[in-house]
């Protein structure tokens, strides 16, 4: 009992240490003792804090088209494999926003929102059936829209699933400013409580969608100022600095940058928040076409950057807004890139993922297990 008192650790000792474990261990960690579960929680709220989680699904090409995910916790700068039962084939698994991930099929509709893609919903596919639509969730709405195709007589149109009564409801088509342009391909989009934001990547032309008046805004230019030509228009939502703008641009010595706006008033002005290090930029640059071609995604206040050539993406950027102004920036290698390439398909999404959600999926899905797989 004596050496058993000596070797007991409790208090500011014990949080300095757990501060250092990984997220998916502290679960057990959790189940110790109720002053370990106290520690547990009090050493992520004030030593090594929770950062969103960037993660990559990957779907096989052939049947079964099977899907396997790795994570990185930026917290513990680990890539952790995440076994799970491959998700039920309906179609191309997508995603074109944050950690929502969807296959959409004539006559199915699957989707997930939560942080570890746990739950899935299976309802009736909307009306008009889309190649390559934008799919958001907005509060108690799922919003579907535009991506139709050529003998759809609305390429434009737009439904909303409410989550509540588990209907469909259509709504007012996307602006025409839009029209030959509404793919997820030519858009980056950004979710509040009640809007869904859209932006044309090329232009950064912006219109806002509210889900309970079904009505699209006039169209707003973002506009940064300076000599930087903006030629990707890519934006996002965080905790601290809501809307932001993370855009490619060219100076007068045609130098490709990347910067990171804040998103300031109703017309949509742009405050410079930060610039991203050349060294990451060049690491972006797609081999094929020799440009800086992005996308991003957003969760909390870090933003995850990475190339739209997802078959030669090798590193990821990421960037954590700093409370008070600043960036800090660091790349995060593509775990599941072999030989600098990405064989099966690609999703990205990102995730503010918290010990309350990993232990309800541990405890709730029996073939779900977490191995922390290498540093990132």
């Amino acid at each position: 009992m004596a050496m058993e008192d000596e070797l007991e650790i409790n208090g500011d000792v014990l949080e300095t240490v757990l501060s250092h474990v990984p997220l998916v261990d502290l679960v057990a960690a959790m189940h110790v003792s109720k002053p370990w579960s106290d520690a547990v929680s009090s050493s992520l709220r004030h030593h090594n804090k929770l950062k969103p989680w960037l993660i990559l699904h990957t779907q096989a090409t052939r049947h079964p088209y099977a899907t396997a995910t790795h994570a990185y916790d930026p917290r513990s700068d680990v890539w952790i494999k995440v076994s799970q039962p491959s998700i039920k084939y309906i179609s191309a698994l997508k995603s074109s926003h944050s950690n929502f991930l969807y296959m959409l099929s004539p006559s199915q509709f699957s989707f997930s929102f939560d942080p570890l893609n746990f739950d899935w919903h299976h309802v009736e596919a909307p009306m008009v059936w889309r190649n390559d639509p934008i799919v958001a969730r907005v509060g108690d709405s799922v919003v579907v829209a535009g991506g139709g195709c050529d003998f759809e007589d609305d390429p434009l149109a737009v439904e909303i699933y409410d989550l509540n009564a588990r209907v469909w409801h259509t709504c007012d088509s996307m602006p025409m400013s839009l029209r030959d342009s509404a793919a997820s391909i030519w858009l980056s989009i950004a979710t509040t409580s009640e809007k869904l934001i859209v932006t044309h990547k090329e232009s950064g032309v912006t219109h806002w969608l509210d889900p309970v008046a079904k009505s699209w805004s006039r169209p707003f230019v973002m506009n940064p100022s300076g000599d930087d030509v903006v030629t990707s228009y890519n934006i996002g939502c965080t905790n601290n600095n809501g809307l932001i703008l993370v855009g490619v641009c060219r100076n007068y010595e045609n130098v490709e940058r990347v910067k990171v706006w804040g998103i300031v008033g109703d017309d949509f002005g742009c405050e410079e928040i930060g610039e991203m290090p050349l060294e990451f930029v060049e690491s972006l640059r797609s081999e094929s076409f020799g440009n800086c071609g992005i996308h991003v995604r957003v969760a909390g206040d870090v933003v995850y950057v990475y190339s739209t050539s997802t078959w030669e993406m090798e590193v990821v950027v990421a960037c954590e807004l700093v409370a008070g102004g600043g960036c800090r920036w660091w790349s995060v290698r593509n775990v599941v890139a072999r030989d600098g390439r990405v064989v099966d398909r690609l999703i990205v999404t990102c995730s503010e993922v918290g010990i309350d959600e990993l232990r309800r999926v541990m405890g709730g899905g029996k073939d779900w297990r977490f191995e922390v797989s290498s540093r990132g």
